[in-house]
């Protein structure tokens, strides 16, 4: 077994050309030209008080998706580029890194914004930016007290967006908006990603079940707070009562209102009990409704890749590009695409020209890497590794990637080096695949070193990581596969209980 790994992230540069100012109230982006928000969460002062800004964010989000005008960023696929960074949605560096997370997102159009609070006083500043410029293209303020933000952040959003809107406010409870927050940042690490399977430590799924269920104590209606307790459910394993408490989210709010978060979780429920079809058909009718619903989309193309249905992963990944013109995350995706198809000059060709649109970029060095791999071009994929290895924080991903270039070109020293690396950075919990392999390949290495032991050690960790696929078929395992130690560890029996529809590549991870 070839542990190649299918690398992705939320990538991105700027787009090629700044994006045109808010239509007039009422009217229409052109169709060949929408704008691609991202919005970041407000600025705050006071540790205890970020929620807020989150929410705001949330609440402004909101009239974006409603608005159906324009293509958007969710929050989680914001948090996927902040895992990387080591942030989390609260932390009070993320609206001043918010031009770079747009390059990296691949938005033309930020949304930031400050809330002062003085007692039960609040004041609510946004603005809107061309990522190309950093120019305000439109900024907007609002007054009141602290128990109308959902309000007043809805107003600030349709002044941001020139949209009247008829859709009413997420919900008009402070209270239950502040729980259903801090549910939503207990449950920001959980991916709704195709076949990916989430793990989140037990205390923090609890304290995001609380908070849910006090915040539709609050406001039984509270679509946002259904879609957060979905989440839980997934994160409980009780995929059923997910996907009903998604749905429910969604029927609770009406047609007037879409909720992206709703969709993904009963996607995703559906997939993890086995209705890979009924997830699909849930994200196609979605992107039906919001065509800027770019994190469907891109979980459409994402599940097609891990299908190895390359042609239709091909296809959703040029729509994409047709909605996001030049986008660096999609092209490398799309070359990905083209590799498994057998177009490997051309494959290479696109990465690297994603690659110009955002150089630097570790995670779309990583991507370039691969298409050189896959071609047997090492020697290219060397030295883009190493920069995405050494970048900050450096990237436990490019580790294991070089140990395996290493393995294969019979480095045996620098191989083993990179794979401890690898496992001395994976240390998040959506990382456990890439511990996982790093195990399978040190395995591997024993093997081909005469060192039974430790590879059994090796597998024993891999498989305890969740490999489902051992690397047992490798000419350094094969010959030892009569030995009982590895007989037990790849049989039938072993996999008892493990996902059967589990993909051993590392997860890709595209929130």
């Amino acid at each position: 077994m070839l542990l190649s790994l299918f690398v992705a992230a939320a990538l991105a540069a700027p787009v090629a050309a700044p994006a045109a100012a808010p239509a007039p109230a009422g009217a229409s982006a052109p169709a060949s030209a929408p704008a691609t928000i991202l919005v970041v969460p407000f600025i705050v002062p006071g540790e205890d008080a970020q929620w807020a800004g989150v929410a705001a964010a949330e609440i402004v989000l909101d009239v974006v998706v409603q608005s159906n005008r324009d293509n958007f960023l969710t929050l989680k696929q914001l948090d996927s580029v902040l895992r990387r960074l080591d942030l989390h949605l609260a932390d009070a560096g993320v609206p001043a890194g918010a031009q770079k997370l747009a390059h990296t997102l691949g938005a033309s159009d930020i949304i930031v914004g400050e809330i002062a609070l003085d007692g039960d006083a609040l004041k609510m500043t946004a603005r809107r930016l061309r990522v190309s410029d950093g120019a305000t293209v439109i900024s907007a303020t609002q007054e009141g007290p602290k128990a109308s933000l959902p309000i007043l952040a809805q107003r600030i959003a349709r002044t941001l967006l020139g949209t009247k809107g008829s859709s009413g406010v997420l919900t008009p409870h402070v209270q239950a908006l502040e729980l259903a927050t801090r549910c939503e940042l207990e449950m920001a690490r959980f991916s709704l990603g195709p076949r990916t399977r989430s793990a989140l430590p037990a205390e923090r799924v609890a304290s995001a079940e609380k908070h849910c269920s006090a915040a539709l104590a609050i406001d039984p209606l509270f679509g946002l707070a259904k879609a957060g307790l979905a989440m839980v459910r997934a994160a409980q394993g009780k995929f059923s009562e997910a996907r009903k408490q998604a749905e429910d989210a969604r029927e609770d709010q009406g047609k007037a209102r879409f909720l992206p978060l709703a969709v993904l979780t009963e996607a995703y429920a559906a997939a993890r009990m086995g209705d890979d079809a009924d997830a699909r058909t849930l994200l196609e009718e979605a992107m039906e409704e919001r065509p800027g619903f770019l994190h469907a989309l891109g979980y459409l193309g994402e599940e097609r890749l891990e299908a190895h249905d390359d042609a239709d992963a091909l296809k959703a990944f040029e729509q994409y590009l047709k909605r996001v013109p030049n986008h660096p995350w999609a092209m490398g995706r799309k070359a990905h695409a083209m590799a498994r198809l057998g177009h490997r000059n051309e494959a290479i060709d696109l990465s690297e020209e994603a690659l110009k649109l955002n150089p630097g970029d570790p995670e779309l060095l990583i991507e370039t890497a691969s298409r050189y791999i896959d071609a047997g071009r090492d020697a290219k994929a060397e030295p883009l590794l190493k920069q995405a290895r050494d970048a900050t924080p450096p990237r436990p991903l490019a580790s294991l990637r070089l140990g395996y270039l290493y393995f294969r070109g019979h480095k045996q020293k620098e191989a083993r080096e990179e794979l401890g690396r690898a496992l001395e950075l994976a240390h998040r919990e959506d990382e456990t695949k890439i511990r996982a392999l790093a195990h399978a390949d040190l395995a591997r290495l024993d093997a081909r070193q005469a060192n039974f032991e430790g590879a059994i050690e090796e597998l024993t960790k891999a498989r305890k990581e969740g490999l489902v696929k051992l690397p047992c078929d490798e000419p350094e395992l094969a010959r030892w596969k009569a030995r009982p130690e590895l007989a037990n560890l790849c049989s039938e029996i072993a996999l008892a209980g493990t996902d059967p529809k589990a993909d051993d590549t590392v997860p890709i991870d595209f929130e």
